[in-house]
């Protein structure tokens, strides 16, 4: 039985779709076609996981003879049990974990979510209020199937999230990237992450940037399938989903007005003094020097 031994873990919106086009394309290393199956992570109920071990394994049976079999799920990092049954599946598992700076990771998994549907409240700064009112059940979209996601400042948690997978798989098994690092130096980075895994670190990839943001479908046509989801089941199954997709995202696209590329300057600053002790209780855990803590805090 072919098994995974490397895993991505996220987070997400951190170049983990890049990462892992970038590692398939070595030929000591298999990365499954089927990126994000989010086996390990039950408690973490992506509509689209794999539940069925067979199904699962099924993703490697064309690895032949690589050194590693490899998946990215970036949900792993906040699941609370993936580690360990990663841990108990696959003891000798290679982990890389991808962190970004917490207000620009939000605001990007925050157009994501709305992107899936999970999400219904287009303007970020209400949905990071919300997030309590969530926690009782309320403004739940009824497109979506797991309201923990919306959860937003539990997806930051850093420090605990990485130290999970240090006091379980050991540091040395454990390859931390940053995205503003990723962002600056892709090829340098790229090749410590192969010399980590102690593969040839002379072999050339193709480093394009991968999963870029998308427009947002029509708010008129995304509103009515959040409220409405079971409609959506019926377009696919008497429609090609090239044609639902054209619906969704497609039809009124071009006059769209569409959330801005990048996060509120004020809004940052206030969420950034926010996460200030959790960057700092990040920075010790990972032994930051000084310049890389400021560039996180800016």
């Amino acid at each position: 039985m072919k098994k995974p031994n490397l895993f991505i873990v996220g987070a997400p919106k951190c170049g983990t779709t890049s990462m892992h086009k970038y590692l398939a394309q070595h030929p000591e290393i298999f990365m499954s076609s089927f990126k994000e199956p989010h086996y390990f992570s039950p408690d973490v109920n992506f509509f689209w996981r794999l539940k069925e071990l067979p199904e699962y394994l099924s993703l490697f049976e064309s690895a032949g003879n690589a050194k590693y079999l490899g998946e990215s799920s970036p949900g792993y990092i906040y699941s609370e049990v993936a580690s360990q049954q990663i841990k108990a599946f696959s003891p000798d598992s290679k982990i890389i974990i991808m962190l970004r700076n917490p207000p620009d990771m939000l605001y990007s998994l925050h157009g994501e979510f709305l992107l899936w549907k999970l999400e219904d409240i287009l303007d970020f700064s209400e949905a990071l209020a919300a997030q309590e009112e969530r926690r009782q059940g309320k403004r739940i979209p009824k497109s979506s199937k797991e309201p923990n996601l919306l959860f937003y400042f539990d997806w930051v948690k850093y420090s605990i999230q990485v130290k999970r997978y240090f006091d379980i798989f050991s540091e040395k098994n454990v390859h931390i990237i940053l995205f503003n690092e990723l962002v600056k130096d892709t090829a340098n980075v790229y090749r410590k992450t192969l010399e980590f895994l102690e593969v040839d670190p002379n072999v050339q990839a193709e480093l394009k940037v991968r999963n870029a943001a998308k427009p947002l479908p029509n708010l008129a046509v995304r509103s009515f399938w959040c409220k409405y989801p079971y409609f959506v089941k019926i377009l696919r199954d008497f429609f090609s989903d090239a044609w639902v997709d054209f619906i969704l995202y497609d039809i009124g696209k071009l006059t769209q007005p569409q959330r801005p590329k990048n996060i509120d300057p004020e809004l940052r600053l206030r969420l950034m003094k926010q996460f200030q002790p959790e960057i700092k209780e990040l920075a010790h855990l990972l032994n930051w020097d000084e310049h890389t803590l400021q560039l996180w805090l800016q």
